[in-house]
């Protein structure tokens, strides 16, 4: 299990540390349980041991058996790269849309099957697609005859990025074909994608059904505006305005969930240099008890030595591309006792010591 641990936290390091560099403020935003058990079904599938890759990115198993939670777009990105790395599936993104059902969707999913038509399913996503996480957005266009929906991707991993714009537009076909059969098949797939090797390509025929397009500026689908008015097979407009209010509340208690994430990163950033930024005095200053602080951070999928993290280290990336700040100092700045706990920590985290980052950064 160490072994396993160790591989793939080297794996997922690597991968993120490059991604992270060049995007130092990056917000993943979050991810829903079901979205994520999306990616572990598969993996399931294919034999690889899903308990041991939670654990090696820290992810509680229990909080995946709650579809209502989420977790962070960091940690969906953590894992995603951990299943990459350990699958020989070189398409395992767009292997992932199969097991997509409507509560992949959250409620957006049961939104969608009580409209009317595909069309007012369409008009869904963008005032709910929160619900499901804000790894992305959607927009839609209109040209024509033809209607383009695409898909713009925020993860910052190249490789982990591909995968989910597979997964994105691969699951939303399959979703499509649910709700009114195989009459949705697209116009058009577009990838901003490298085209793949001939075998690859037919993979993504057979799925989507219709000419796909590589190494384009965007990721979409194209498809005849006729198709929006295909009626559902289930659809339930009483049901439908149940349904919409209570996706409203949803998004109105992800809204104050971000907020207080956000509250406590600010936190813990002006405490650092005072050196009172541990669990228990950050949970003071919210007049709350620690373990208060610690089970709602669990119900996000976030535990505090990983928020400590993030915000140690994003201050840290800042530090040494912008400021005049030595490394002691640097490290005095983040909490640091000694330099020597700053130099193991950031080498830990990122594989590179602060000197070679600072000079491999520092144009």
């Amino acid at each position: 299990m160490t072994e396993f641990k160790n591989t793939a936290n080297n794996e997922v390091h690597k991968r993120l540390t490059e991604a992270a560099d060049a995007c130092l403020d990056e917000n993943l935003g979050q991810a829903s349980v079901p979205a994520v058990n999306q990616y572990l079904q598969l993996a399931a599938e294919q034999a690889l041991d899903t308990e041991a890759i939670c654990q090696a990115i820290n992810l509680d198993q229990h909080l995946l058996s709650d579809n209502s939670k989420q977790i962070t777009g960091l940690q969906f990105q953590q894992l995603i790269a951990t299943l990459l790395a350990l699958s020989s599936d070189d398409l395992f993104g767009l292997h992932t849309a199969k097991h997509v059902q409507p509560g992949s969707y959250s409620v957006l999913g049961y939104i969608s099957m009580n409209c009317e038509n595909l069309g007012q399913a369409i008009t869904k996503i963008q005032p709910f697609e929160k619900l499901v996480g804000d790894m992305g957005t959607t927009t839609f266009a209109s040209f024509g005859d033809k209607v383009k929906i695409s898909w713009h991707c925020q993860f910052t991993d190249p490789i982990v990025k591909r995968h989910m714009i597979d997964n994105c537009l691969g699951s939303w076909l399959t979703f499509a074909r649910y709700l009114v059969g195989e009459k949705s098949n697209p116009s058009e797939i577009l990838l901003s994608r490298k085209e793949p090797s001939l075998d690859q390509q037919n993979e993504y025929q057979a799925i989507f059904k219709c000419p796909v397009s590589y190494g384009q500026k965007e990721n979409a689908i194209v498809f005849d505006k006729a198709l929006l008015s295909l009626p559902l097979n289930k659809g339930d407009q009483q049901l439908l305005s149940t349904l919409e209010s209570h996706a409203q509340a949803l998004i109105s208690d992800l809204s104050t969930e971000t907020d207080i994430i956000t509250q406590l990163q600010n936190a813990i950033e002006k405490s650092l240099k005072s050196g009172n930024f541990h669990q228990q005095e950050i949970a003071q200053q919210f007049n709350i008890s620690a373990k208060t602080l610690q089970r709602r951070l669990a119900a996000l999928g976030l535990n505090f030595q990983t928020l400590l993290d993030e915000v140690r280290l994003k201050l840290a990336k800042q530090h040494l591309v912008k400021s005049i700040l030595n490394l002691n100092e640097i490290s005095t700045e983040l909490g640091f006792t000694e330099p020597r706990s700053f130099y193991r920590w950031f080498n830990k985290l990122t594989s590179q010591k602060p000197g070679e980052y600072r000079k491999n950064n520092i144009k």
